[in-house]
């Protein structure tokens, strides 16, 4: 027995003697460099000896596209002509424009304001004022042109007005034409009918006294 006690003592007293000079030899190296066990742990990770963390993966989730509608060849083209005079409104399908082609909500209501600053002469004849946007979507557009159409067939008043002669229609609430005839320069008798709201019956009579009288 006491031969296996030596034995024991033999090699416990040199491995204790190992383990306290390894913890003796790590808190000196600790304590003059301080921060080189991390240094290496970082090393060992940039040299790919340490395994990395998995990195989660991104949202590629795609982004929906929303197209603008516009007008296209596929439209329909809806044109109200409103009557100011009357309040009548008529509704018919035409053929629209080509530069309406391709043009969005917005850009269709910039080219509308266009066409108010210029329009055509056949809609200044017929005493057209201004054309707006009623309703828009890809399958129809709904347009509105509003005129102040004088009904010439009842006739209309001459009136004198800061010394000239101006048409009014029937009704007297609308001025059909402006002139540069001077009421002093017509013949009394003319005058007075003038100043008194002369009728003229018809469009013929009313040119009939502008190129009389006109300079």
């Amino acid at each position: 027995m006491k031969f296996v006690k030596r034995i024991s003592l033999f090699f416990i007293y040199p491995l204790t003697m190992f383990a306290a000079g390894f913890a003796s030899n790590i808190a000196i190296m600790e304590f003059f460099y301080p921060g080189e066990q991390i240094l290496r742990i970082s090393e060992e990770e940039s040299s790919g000896l340490l395994p990395e963390a998995e990195e989660e993966p991104e949202d590629t989730a795609p982004v929906a596209m929303i197209e603008e509608p516009v007008f296209s060849a596929n439209t329909r083209y809806v044109v109200q002509d409103y009557d100011v005079f009357s309040g009548e409104t008529v509704e018919a399908e035409e053929t629209a424009p080509d530069k309406f082609m391709g043009l969005s909500r917005d850009r269709l209501t910039a080219e509308i304001g266009e066409y108010n600053s210029n329009p055509s002469l056949t809609d200044l004849e017929q005493g057209f004022t201004f054309m707006e946007l009623v309703s828009f979507s890809p399958d129809r557009v709904v347009v509105r042109k509003s005129y102040e159409r004088i009904d010439t067939e009842k006739g209309f008043f001459l009136l004198n007005e800061n010394h000239y002669v101006v048409v009014y229609d029937y009704s007297l609430s609308h001025v059909y034409m402006n002139t540069d005839i001077l009421v002093e320069s017509l013949p009394e008798k003319l005058q007075e009918e003038i100043l008194n709201m002369k009728f003229v019956e018809n469009e013929k009579g009313l040119y009939n006294f502008l190129e009389s009288y006109s300079s």
